[in-house]
């Protein structure tokens, strides 16, 4: 049970929030992408990080960030939301690429966070671009 007390685990709530407004807006095959994300990551950090499990999280986490380019291409990079997008991102490989040298649990969560925030502005740039918010 101490892994799901980790941040790098329970971190993935707020992967939740792209979840719901893909949900929403009837984006289903985002919403089932971002779904195995959560689900997989959660698995992967829960059971000690897996080796299995990690080709999984890889692959999922992969496909989400080409999706998130495929919704700023679709959503022709709408500012100023596919430069919080970006700033996000550029936020998001920071901690990814800081994670080894200072702290894992604590960059890989901060990670997580900013990812999540990463496909929410994606969602919302191809949501403004094609007027259904």
């Amino acid at each position: 049970m101490k892994n799901a007390k980790q941040m790098k685990f329970w971190s993935n709530i707020f992967f939740l929030i792209p979840l719901i407004i893909s949900t929403y807006y009837g984006l289903y095959w985002y919403s089932i992408l971002i779904s195995m994300v959560i689900i997989m990551s959660c698995l992967f950090h829960f059971y000690n990080e897996h080796k299995i499990i990690y080709y999984f999280d890889v692959l999922f986490s992969s496909t989400i960030m080409l999706s998130n380019f495929i919704l700023l291409f679709r959503g022709h990079w709408m500012a100023p939301y596919s430069i919080m997008a970006i700033l996000f991102a550029l936020t998001a490989l920071f901690f990814y690429f800081r994670q080894s040298e200072y702290g894992y649990n604590l960059d890989h969560g901060l990670w997580h966070i900013f990812s999540s925030g990463v496909s929410t502005f994606c969602i919302i740039t191809f949501l403004k671009f094609t007027h259904i918010i």
